[in-house]
């Protein structure tokens, strides 16, 4: 992805989605009084994002975490290049995974994150003011908050009503409102180890068969 500010529509690029969230959206989320999450989607949410930041699993093991009813492959086919095809730029869920690594500069090193809490941090550096309380009900940690689709400000993460045009990317969030009522959480993180593209993600998880997979994922720069 070239940029990561989100636009003022709905887009989906590299296995992104991206839409306008507002950085206040934030705080706004951290006060209001969430529902408790189901069963065990903080413990699956933890050992994603622990595979995936610390333990740097391939991408074909991370799919295991991926939803069947997911966004990923609305993204748009990669531009023409004379450069051969690889995994990267054929499959966007393959692209999303490789592309949250950065390489160090030539003769240097990064020192990879030893534990969650080295790659990833919430609230936002940036936005210190999102975590003012801890509500009942909210599953809140230092690494990451999940918060129900009903919780989040109208318009923010979700689309606010069903979309009177035919943008592909926020229909799919509409429908993920109405095909996963009670069964569909965000989680709100920002990365920050070493190594890693500075981002501040919004993933959504839905519970299919009985288990929460990762339907979208959406990285905003602020």
């Amino acid at each position: 992805m070239a940029a990561r500010s989100a636009p003022s529509n709905h887009k989906m690029r590299y296995a992104r989605l991206t839409h306008r969230i507002p950085a206040v959206a934030l705080g706004i989320v951290a006060s209001i009084l969430p529902l408790r999450a189901q069963g065990d989607i903080q413990t699956t949410v933890r050992a994603f994002l622990q595979a995936w930041y610390v333990d740097k699993q391939s991408p074909d093991s991370l799919k295991s975490f991926v939803a069947k009813d997911n966004g990923f492959n609305l993204a748009p086919a990669a531009p023409p290049s004379k450069t051969p095809l690889t995994a990267a730029r054929v499959d966007p869920v393959h692209a999303l995974f490789a592309r949250a690594f950065v390489s160090p500069p030539i003769g240097a090193r990064y020192e990879p994150p030893k534990s969650l809490s080295d790659a990833i941090e919430y609230p936002p550096a940036k936005a210190p003011g999102a975590m003012t309380r801890s509500a009942k009900g909210v599953i809140l940690s230092s690494e990451f908050a999940i918060y129900t689709a009903e919780a989040a400000p109208k318009g923010s993460f979700l689309p606010a009503a069903k979309p009177s045009v035919g943008d592909p990317v926020t229909n799919y969030l509409y429908h993920l409102t109405q095909a996963y009522k009670g069964k569909l959480y965000v989680v709100v993180y920002t990365t920050k180890g070493a190594g890693m593209l500075k981002e501040t993600a919004v993933t959504y998880w839905i519970q299919e068969n009985g288990s929460w997979k990762l339907a979208a994922f959406m990285g905003t720069n602020w």
